[in-house]
C-alpha cells in the first residue's frame, strides 16, 4: 500500500510541475508570439555582424604589446603570431588580435630567430622579415593573409593598408604617445606634415 501512495504522489508532482511548465511557457509565447512578422522588434544585438572596417582599423585592440616577445627559443606558431600582430600596424581588418610595432629593429630580431630555426615555414618568413627590413610594405596585406590563414583566421582578413593618418592613429590608440614618437624618430612610421 506504501508503494502505491509513493507512486500516486510522485505522479501528482510531476503533473504539477507540467502543468507549472506548460502554464510559463504559453504565457511567455502569448509575450514572444512565433509567428510575428515584424522582425524589427527582435533585438539581433547580440548577432551583430564584426564593426566595420573604417571603425576599428585605428582604434585599440585587445592583446596589444610595444614590446617584441619572443626568442630564439619560440616557436614557430609562437613567431608566426608575432608576425601576424606587427602587421596589425600596417593592415585594413574588421578585427584584430594582438599588435607589436612595425619596426625595422623588430623586423631584424624576427629575420635572426628564424634564420636559427628549423621552421616548417622558414624560407616564407625570411622573405616576409627581409621586405619588412628594407621597409618594403607592397605586400603587408598578403603578409597578414598569410599569417591569418595559417592560424585559420576567419574573421579579420585584411582588405587593404592603412594611409599614415590611420597608422599613427593605431600606433597612439595601441602603443601609445613614448612609442609613437620613438616609431616617428627611428623612420619605422611616417611623419605626417602639420603634427
Amino acid at each position: 500500500m506504501q508503494k502505491k501512495i509513493i507512486i500516486w504522489s510522485g505522479s501528482i508532482v510531476g503533473l504539477i510541475a507540467l502543468t507549472i511548465g506548460i502554464t510559463f511557457g504559453m504565457l511567455e509565447l502569448a509575450d514572444n508570439p512565433a509567428d510575428k512578422k515584424a522582425g524589427a522588434e527582435i533585438d539581433t544585438s547580440e548577432y551583430a555582424e564584426a564593426p566595420r572596417e573604417k571603425e576599428s582599423i585605428s582604434g585599440g585592440i585587445q592583446g596589444a604589446d610595444e614590446k617584441l616577445r619572443i626568442t630564439k627559443n619560440s616557436t614557430e606558431n609562437d613567431v608566426v603570431t608575432a608576425m601576424h600582430s606587427m602587421t596589425h600596424q600596417k593592415v585594413v581588418a574588421a578585427q584584430k588580435w594582438g599588435a607589436i610595432p612595425m619596426t625595422k629593429k623588430n623586423a631584424e630580431t624576427v629575420k635572426n630567430i628564424v634564420s636559427q630555426s628549423n621552421f616548417e615555414k622558414k624560407q616564407e618568413l625570411l622573405a616576409i622579415a627581409e621586405r619588412w627590413i628594407n621597409r618594403d610594405f607592397s605586400k603587408v596585406v598578403d603578409d597578414h593573409n598569410y599569417f591569418w590563414t595559417s592560424q585559420e583566421g576567419n574573421i579579420g582578413k585584411a582588405t587593404g593598408v592603412m594611409d599614415p593618418l590611420e597608422e599613427q592613429n593605431f600606433s597612439l590608440n595601441n602603443f601609445g604617445d613614448e612609442v609613437t614618437r620613438q616609431l616617428h624618430n627611428s623612420g619605422d612610421l611616417k611623419h605626417i606634415s602639420g603634427k
